[in-house]
């Protein structure tokens, strides 16, 4: 693994595979794939246990087919890989026709909205798209048009998945998001946000700068996506406020093909622009934290000068050293088949950071305490939601 005090734009290692620990051998093969060819079959267990759990069997396929075939590789491995290609393009389908439902339906609503994530990197073709699993729709709108869009969606088949009253209150006071809605007939799953991070924060960012320098997709489509410097801003917001990693290692692949495909194309304008909307968006700190990961990880080359840019906002050496330890081993603790106490500190401490940044301790101990004690058991919430579907068919 790179020494994170290298240089930023320090290509990774010349290692060989067999020299690599088992944790680092999927980030390696993410990022060289060629070395994909000289792994022994105890590797490729380790790869595909961990590529499966970070849901990357598509993309890792992919990769090895672009990078001297699926028959260079063992034929007990090659079967993982061909089904993992094969899920992902039937997802990738399923979202595709899934917006082709959703188009008109949220047409009525007299909206653009702003598609995110998955669903935006499938719509809009991104290299990371190839191979990339993605399981529901998420759009982002402005705040002001909220009751509405949610009012159409309704009309149309749409319903809310979680009915607890204190979950309700939860999203529509402190969330970013309305509570997960469910198509009625198809089973899809659509989250309409109307900023990238929680009402709660210390800092929310502005979201009408986002939806302002959104981009249309093209062919008559009502939606957009982000433009270039924003949809990279929001993939390292997402992760790094996230309280789980079980897919980090493919977050961190996203941006790592969209910082060189999107650097390619504007080179400099680009970086500006990454650091100019982080700043103005206040959350710098959060980018800073994804173009260290995806450089220590994955080799992704970032600029002196922006990397220089958004040190500014780092930690100290003592809780930078902390981050290092936590983020890095819960990106690769399901590299191995046992779960070593540090791989279980290090995501229990993604997990409290996440809950902490997101609210204000009063509130979060008063979050805490619901959960724990006063929540509905999970078989009264899916009695609940059974009867809310029975009722809206």
């Amino acid at each position: 693994m790179t020494s994170l005090t290298a240089a930023w734009t320090k290509p990774l290692p010349r290692s060989t595979p067999w020299s690599l620990p088992a944790r680092d051998l999927l980030p390696r093969a993410l990022a060289e794939p060629a070395i994909s060819q000289q792994l022994s079959l105890t590797q490729w267990d380790s790869v595909l246990r961990q590529a499966r759990a970070a849901s990357m069997l598509g993309t890792l396929g992919g990769l090895v087919e672009s990078h001297g075939g699926l028959a260079s590789v063992p034929e007990s491995v090659r079967g993982h890989l061909l089904g993992g290609r094969i899920a992902a393009d039937r997802k990738a389908e399923a979202i595709r026709w899934e917006l082709r439902c959703l188009q008109p339906e949220i047409a009525r609503a007299r909206v653009q909205p702003v598609l995110l994530k998955g669903a935006a990197y499938i719509a809009a073709r991104t290299p990371n798209a190839a191979g990339r699993l993605c399981n529901d729709v998420d759009i982002l709108v402005p705040r002001e048009h909220l009751d509405r869009v949610e009012t159409v969606l309704r009309w149309q088949g749409w319903v809310t998945t979680h009915l607890d009253e204190y979950d309700q209150r939860y999203y529509r006071q402190w969330m970013h998001e309305l509570p997960p809605m469910q198509h009625m007939r198809r089973g899809s799953t659509l989250d309409v946000h109307h900023n990238i991070l929680p009402e709660t924060v210390r800092a929310p960012p502005d979201p009408s700068r986002l939806l302002a320098q959104a981009r249309p997709l093209g062919d008559g489509s009502v939606f957009r996506v982000l433009a270039p410097h924003h949809m990279v801003i929001h993939s390292a917001v997402h992760l790094f406020s996230d309280s789980e990693w079980d897919t980090a290692i493919r977050d961190l692949y996203d941006l790592h093909c969209l910082l060189k495909h999107f650097a390619r194309d504007d080179g400099q304008v680009f970086w500006d622009a990454v650091v100019h909307e982080s700043r103005a968006l206040q959350v710098s700190g959060y980018v800073h934290h994804a173009f260290r990961y995806a450089q220590s990880l994955l080799g992704t080359p970032v600029p002196r000068g922006t990397h220089r840019s958004l040190a500014a906002t780092a930690p100290g050496a003592v809780r930078q050293a902390a981050l290092d330890w936590m983020f890095l081993h819960a990106a690769t603790a399901r590299s191995t088949s046992h779960r070593p106490v540090r791989h279980a500190v290090s995501r229990a401490a993604v997990l409290a950071r996440s809950h902490w940044i997101k609210m204000p301790p009063a509130l979060l101990a008063r979050h805490l305490f619901y959960k724990a004690f006063l929540a509905p058991r999970e078989e009264d919430s899916q009695d609940q939601g059974a009867g809310a579907a029975r009722r809206h068919g």
